[in-house]
């Protein structure tokens, strides 16, 4: 009992140093962490002007609107990529025999279809991503552009120090 104890207690005590070591409850770390707010970060050194700061609103609700109509209808194609995942074994199977092959070749046919699919996910997420990238950039005078590179690279150079997750 006393063994467990300890060995739970020291658990405790490593995990709240590695969370006080990265930053305490309130850092934003994790694979994401570092995003979020990242981009807003550095929007308000750019010294936006009141019409810039006014397209940027603009630009910030088209995209919560697409993306919530994207996950919308992400979570609707899932449901159906499940359904039409599942083999129809009444296809393959009789009283006395399996057609492992036939089995085989249609779900290698799925399979393929979902990994063509989550690839045209990525490509069209890189698209919509550097169709707000180019948005946002035209929105900016040439010295915030410079301004914006100049954060960016020092955003990145500390993300390089924070800790790993």
């Amino acid at each position: 009992m006393k063994k467990t104890t300890i060995a739970i207690l020291a658990t405790l005590g490593l995990g709240t140093a590695t969370l006080l070591a990265c930053g305490g409850p309130g850092h934003k770390g994790g694979p994401f962490g570092e995003h979020r707010g990242g981009m807003s970060k550095v929007m308000k050194q750019l010294d936006l002007t009141s019409e810039q700061k006014d397209q940027m609103k603009v630009l910030r609700n088209e995209r919560k609107d697409q993306m919530q109509a994207k996950m919308k209808e992400m979570k609707e194609n899932r449901k159906s990529m499940m359904v039409a995942m599942k083999p129809d074994l009444s296809t393959f199977m009789t009283a006395n025999n399996f057609d492992k092959e036939a089995f085989k070749k249609q779900m290698n046919d799925k399979f393929e279809a979902k990994r063509q699919m989550m690839e045209n996910k990525k490509t069209n997420m890189m698209e919509y991503r550097a169709n707000n990238m180019e948005k946002m950039f035209n929105i900016l005078t040439p010295e915030q552009r410079i301004k914006w590179i100049e954060l960016s690279k020092k955003q990145k150079d500390q993300k390089g120090n924070n800790c790993k997750s």
